[in-house]
């Protein structure tokens, strides 16, 4: 039997006998398609997420922090020489030394805190320059007591840009409370009451100059690194070193290497971008896997649903089966018939699945509106971070997807057609 009759047993099977194609042919296509549209539309979807929040932790967390592991000044004469055999390093874009910590901030009774980054004045204008584009209110550029927060921390102190504050360091907080404790064990009332009106934060006036927005540019305050040396009695020492590299995503190798060179200082630790995002990424990893999981059971699904149809079509044409066998057709030939067949549907249904994901990705967002509208939920802000349903087209995954799809529908005939390829003619053709 030859190659151009086994294509045209193949497609003659596929057509129902008062159709142009057969029901079981068409559920096995449409399910083929579905399985592809969903891996392609979940895993570029999911990706788009990914990508979104690891460039949001990017554009506003320092990429590396250098600073003494346990929590005093730096000197500048370490700073410097620091900075020095830092800043020629492959992979560094910019290093500045750095004064900063948790303090606490008040307007009119309302207190908040943060972290606060004191930046030196010849840096402070390049580094603010990729958080000035998450800017809300006010001004981005740092002068001696003034201060750049964010809107959650101006929300919680009721401030605007313009307002005075009244700033200081957690340590001073921490300090009052000490002597907090040891004045009520004080057992002479007089001196206790003496002890107590000693005790004061001392806080800095400041001025807001200014609020991003905490969703993409995270809960961080900045000022510059003359105040930030004030609020925290520094004097002219530092709390460390901040750098930003070229390639954020190869942080980690980058620590690797700076510790091989000796480039970070005895008694110091690293913290990298990736520190307080790592547990989040790997839980978005973990989603992203779990989804897969899920919508490779719609994949074998639609596995099934090729091998109901091959097995429906040799069942239906047992007879000629048997007429096939008795003429001579090896059993492999009747296996290419029915195989054929499933190729046909598994490539017609991997092409359907393609376009129609490429016209969900299209209009994901449409989407997304109609069906809040529909169900009378929120289409979304546009200044809201993530407004928008973000994707990341991965071409080698949609040719893995497209490839193992049709490869699945091959495996899934393989089966039922070896079965049917070994029908005796005699109790066919009786049956």
């Amino acid at each position: 039997m030859s190659v151009s009759a086994v294509s045209f047993l193949a497609r003659r099977y596929l057509r129902a006998k008062r159709s142009f194609v057969s029901v079981i042919t068409v559920i096995s296509i449409l399910g083929v398609a579905v399985g592809v549209l969903m891996m392609i539309v979940v895993n570029a979807v999911m990706q788009g997420f990914e990508g979104e929040f690891r460039q949001a932790l990017i554009g506003y967390q320092p990429h590396l922090i250098l600073k003494p592991a346990d929590g005093k000044p730096a000197e500048p004469s370490i700073i410097e020489a620091t900075l020095a055999k830092l800043r020629p390093q492959a992979g560094i874009q910019s290093a500045m030394s750095y004064a900063g910590g948790v303090f606490f901030i008040e307007h009119e009774g309302n207190q908040s805190a943060t972290v606060l980054f004191g930046l030196p004045a010849d840096s402070a204008a390049s580094y603010m320059a990729k958080v000035s584009k998450h800017r809300l209110d006010g001004t981005m550029e740092l002068s001696d007591g003034g201060i750049v927060t964010s809107d959650y921390t101006a929300a919680e102190i009721d401030a605007r840009p313009g307002d005075a504050l009244a700033v200081y360091a957690s340590s001073n907080v921490t300090s009052a409370v000490n002597r907090f404790r040891v004045a009520s064990d004080i057992s002479d009332e007089k001196k206790r009451h003496e002890a107590f009106k000693l005790i004061k934060l001392r806080p800095i006036e400041a001025k807001l100059l200014g609020y991003t927005r905490a969703e993409t540019a995270g809960h961080f305050a900045y000022t510059t690194l003359a105040t930030a040396q004030q609020i925290f009695g520094l004097g002219e020492n530092f709390t460390g070193i901040m750098a930003e590299t070229t390639n954020p995503n190869d942080i980690k190798a980058l620590k690797k290497r700076l510790e091989e060179q000796n480039i970070i200082p005895a008694g110091w630790k690293v913290v990298l971008w990736t520190d307080e995002g790592d547990a989040r990424l790997a839980a978005m990893s973990n989603e992203r896997f779990m989804m897969f999981f899920i919508i490779g059971i719609i994949g074998l699904v639609a596995a099934f649903a090729v091998m109901n149809t091959t097995i429906t079509v040799t069942t239906q044409k047992r007879r000629e089966i048997g007429v096939l066998a008795a003429l001579g057709a090896r059993q492999g030939q009747i296996i290419q018939i029915f195989v054929s067949q499933a190729a046909v549907v598994g490539v017609i249904g991997t092409l359907t699945g393609l376009g129609l994901s490429a016209l969900v990705l299209r209009y994901r967002n449409d989407i997304r509106g109609l069906i809040a509208t529909l169900t009378g939920g929120s289409s979304g802000e546009a200044d809201l971070f993530l407004s928008t349903i973000p994707a990341h087209i991965d071409p080698a995954f949609i040719a893995y997807t497209a490839c193992g799809s049709v490869l699945l529908c091959l495996a899934a005939a393989l089966p039922p057609a070896w079965l049917a390829s070994r029908v005796d003619p005699a109790v066919a053709l009786r049956d």
